[in-house]
This record gives structure tokens, C-alpha cells and sequence, in this order.
């Protein structure tokens, strides 16, 4: 029997179930395992109709990047101020980690899925910037609210280790405990490793206040 949409709602067009299927399957089986007639499979349409609106899987991977980018876009927003850091920070942290489990394929299988576009590679080097100087910003606010005990000389180095196990963490898994589906245990274990770059760090406040608000 044919689903009926919601009232109200409109049902997703072909491009939306494509992307819908191509990253479920994607996040679940890693980008090499999945094919074209699989996402075609998936979705119940040929795979001549899927390359009617992608041509290629790598032009499936530059639409997912694309909404990528939405989300990222959003967390960059984030302001903070000493008085706000912590609840600015936990919201950082939700965020950036809901990137990575939304997204796990984009993050895991790079190696895979190879070289994006140039204008695409200029904007995620432009992100990663972006990310540093917002993570150094909080770690200074958090300094100043006394939240924090750390040289101002040494946060560079923690805002690009801290970008390093969030950013990496999916490959991580993957290459050294064969994890290639995240699940929730996974996701928090990158955020206590993250944590535990500067958790000595601070206040048992803060500490607390991260172990209530900041875990998926």
C-alpha cells in the first residue's frame, strides 16, 4: 500500500530521497561499500533516475557537504562572553558533535571520497580557521571568568587539538577499532576525549556544569 504524506506536508521529492537513502547508507556502510544501484535499490527508482539528479557519487558527496555547511555555519554563529562561556561552549560542543554524527561519512571516509572542488576545499579551510580562533575565544573568556587556568600561549595549540579529536575522531574509530557506524557511546567517548585535553584545566565547577550539559 502507498504511504500517504501527513496533511499539510508535502512528500519528498526523488532528489530528497536520494539524499536521505545515499547518506543513511553512507554513514552505516562507509562511501566505497555503497553504489549507485544501491542508493537506487534503497530509494525504489532506477539508477538511470538517480543519475538524472546525480550524476556521480561524488556529486552526492558535494550536496551532503553542502548541507554540511548550513549546520556549520550555525554553530560559527555561536557568541559568548565570559559571563555566558560555559553555556556558549556546551552549545558549541552539542553542536559540533551533531555535525559528526549527522554527517559520519564525510568526516570518516575522506581517504575515500578523495579531493572536493577547489572552492569547496577553500571554504573547509576556511571553517577549520574559523573553528580555531572561535575555540581560543572561548577558552579566553573562560580564562576570565575563572573558569579556566591556562597560559594564553598555550591555547592555539589546545583550540587545534581540540579540532583535531572532534575532526578526526569518526576516522579514528574506524581505522584502529573497525567502528564504522558511530552510536551514542561512541559519540560521547570523542567528546570525553576532547574534554580530557583540558580538563585538569578547569574550575570543578566548570567541570560539572560540561559533565551535565555538554554530552550528546
Amino acid at each position: 500500500m502507498t504511504k500517504r504524506a501527513k496533511p499539510g506536508l508535502a512528500a519528498p521529492g526523488t532528489k530528497e530521497r536520494i539524499l536521505a537513502a545515499s547518506l543513511r547508507l553512507f554513514n552505516e556502510h562507509g562511501y566505497d561499500a555503497v553504489t549507485t544501484a544501491r542508493i537506487s535499490e534503497e530509494v525504489g527508482i532506477s539508477e538511470g533516475n538517480l543519475w538524472y539528479h546525480f550524476r556521480t557519487k561524488r556529486d552526492l558527496v558535494r550536496a551532503h557537504q553542502l548541507a554540511l555547511f548550513v549546520l556549520i555555519d550555525r554553530r560559527l554563529a555561536i557568541q559568548s562572553t565570559p559571563e555566558t562561556v560555559l553555556e556558549a561552549y556546551a552549545l558549541f560542543n552539542r553542536m559540533v558533535f551533531e555535525e559528526v554524527w549527522t554527517y559520519q561519512f564525510l568526516y570518516r571516509d575522506q581517504a575515500e571520497y578523495g579531493r572536493t572542488s577547489p572552492e569547496l576545499e577553500e571554504r573547509v579551510h576556511r571553517i577549520y580557521e574559523m573553528t580555531t580562533t572561535m575555540l581560543v575565544r572561548f577558552f579566553r573568556h573562560m580564562i576570565k571568568a575563572g573558569q579556566l587556568d591556562m597560559p594564553d600561549d598555550e591555547l592555539t595549540a589546545l583550540a587545534d587539538n581540540v579540532w583535531m579529536v572532534i575532526r578526526y575522531w569518526p576516522s579514528f574509530l574506524r581505522e584502529t577499532r573497525r567502528v564504522v557506524k558511530l552510536d551514542k557511546a561512541a559519540l560521547n567517548a570523542g567528546i570525553r576525549h576532547h574534554f580530557a585535553l583540558f580538563n585538569t584545566h578547569l574550575t570543578p565547577a566548570a567541570r560539572t556544569f560540561f559533565a551535565k550539559k555538554a554530552y550528546a
